[in-house]
């Protein structure tokens, strides 16, 4: 039955996408989310590659979508014009340090590919949202997906607790305990603009689907991951203003008191408690991290350039370890985002990196300020939700290699889109929440909830 649930699912929301684009996004995390070859009742179809599928007809959906649209080309902020370009120059530095510094062409060539595709993703995901109901709607699909993962884990027990952590469940690239945990705390935040802001059913849906995600994260176990949900709390609080502000500490106490409640397991609080032990008290999983960002750090001395795809982790990785610990290992993460984005694509790479999340907060925080000064609340707080979404991935980044991971991709494309729809122009004129109409040229009051979409085709 479940099958033949997301079959149907996966069909409606691929002929929907044909008239909106921003479906072809629900039908893409459909086929991350809900992958069939990652869970109990996919078996049947578990040989077909469906997340291919789903990137395939997002990129079909926004192809149509720009052919049917052949109105007066608009104007984006520069900062937008900005990001596209960082994004660019990552995948030619990549394919640059691939060709000439690669210590394992084959295996390079994998990491690379894969850089291509999440490349490709983020300009995908940009394009198909064209309006601030289409930023909305696909904000509800992330946390539905991850609501899934919690049903999935809370109510049908999937998944094994091994060593503390939850494993065994999750979606492509994020399978394991701390994968997982950075890909849930990273859109947490989005909870939170929908509790404070929009109509009464998506703040509905907000509050009965956000323990379900919420008690994963506490379940994953991660430290980076409960840091991460703590700097986000603060970056919430931080970027709102005014009466945001008010309701923002409001809201992040309320997540904060549930978190409480969901958290009986007194070996979480230890472990979280550990980060911030001492030499002497530190356990061997945090300890060994640092050993192995040690040995990054000299492999980055050797090679500032890069080393390709995967060059610490496939290649090179053994050696320094060996060096810093005396211990003889296989194949080993860096467990630091950071310091594996250099060693693989270089110091440039990683300058690259850092400018492309850097422009996006601060376009971000621009966005914020012009909304709250426009009384549009909803936009100020998708902006806010989003800034704080990025902080949370850079800080799981430090904790894991997971700078490069497609959610990280998928954060910054909302972040641009929503810079573009809620700032630019056409002719001199702000982009309309209906495009290709004449009569909804108005902006949506701050309060009055017309900024939460409805569930139509058009979206209009």
């Amino acid at each position: 039955m479940m099958l033949l649930i997301w079959l149907a699912l996966f069909a409606t929301v691929t002929v929907l996408s044909l008239k909106r684009a921003a479906w072809g996004v629900a039908v893409y995390m459909l086929t991350f989310y809900a992958s069939p070859p990652f869970w109990w009742w996919g078996g049947p179809v578990a040989g077909y590659r469906w997340n291919l599928y789903g990137g395939v007809i997002l990129l079909i959906a926004v192809l149509l979508n720009k052919a049917s649209s052949p109105g007066p080309k608009s104007t984006d902020p520069p900062l937008v014009g900005r990001m596209r370009k960082i994004a660019i120059l990552i995948l030619l530095n990549a394919g640059a340090v691939h060709v000439l510094f690669a210590g394992n062409a084959e295996i390079s060539w994998e990491v690379y590919t894969l850089l291509a595709k999440f490349v490709l993703l983020f300009f995908l995901i940009e394009a198909a949202i064209e309006t601030r109901q289409d930023m909305q709607l696909v904000m509800m699909v992330v946390l539905l997906g991850a609501a899934y993962i919690g049903y999935e884990a809370t109510i049908n027990e999937r998944g094994k607790i091994i060593g503390g952590r939850l494993e065994g469940v999750g979606a492509p690239g994020a399978r394991q305990a701390n994968e997982l945990a950075s890909l849930l705390v990273s859109t947490l935040p989005f909870y939170a603009s929908f509790l404070l802001g929009g109509r009464a059913w998506t703040k509905i849906m907000a509050f009965c689907t956000a323990p379900f995600t919420l008690n994963v994260i506490i379940l994953c176990n991660s430290r980076g991951a409960f840091l991460a949900a703590i700097m986000s709390a603060f970056t919430f609080i931080a970027a709102a203003s005014g009466r945001l502000r008010r309701k923002a500490v409001v809201g992040i106490a309320l997540g904060a008191f549930a978190a409480f409640m969901l958290m009986g397991d007194a070996a979480i609080i230890e472990r979280f408690k550990s980060t911030f032990a001492d030499a002497d008290e530190r356990d061997a999983s945090a300890a060994g991290r640092l050993d192995y960002w040690k040995a990054g750090l000299h492999m980055i001395a050797d090679h500032p350039l890069g080393a390709g795809g995967a060059g610490f982790h496939s290649v090179y990785g053994m050696r320094y370890i060996r060096q810093v610990t005396g211990e003889d290992f296989e194949a080993r993460s860096v467990h630091n985002g950071y310091i594996n984005e250099t060693a693989d694509w270089g110091i440039q790479g990683l300058i690259l990196r850092l400018a492309f999340f850097g422009t996006a907060i601060f376009m971000l925080i621009r966005s914020v300020r012009k909304s709250v000064s426009e009384n549009q609340n909803q936009d100020a707080l998708t902006g806010v939700a989003l800034i704080s979404g990025i902080f949370a991935f850079l800080v799981t980044a430090v904790f894991g290699d997971f700078i490069d991971n497609e959610w990280g991709y998928w954060l910054l494309a909302f972040a641009t889109a929503h810079v573009r729809v809620t700032e630019g122009s056409s002719d001199g004129n702000v982009i309309s929440d209906c495009p290709n109409t004449e009569a909804n040229t108005a902006q949506p009051s701050a309060d009055s909830g017309d900024s939460a979409f409805p569930i139509t085709a058009s979206g209009c």
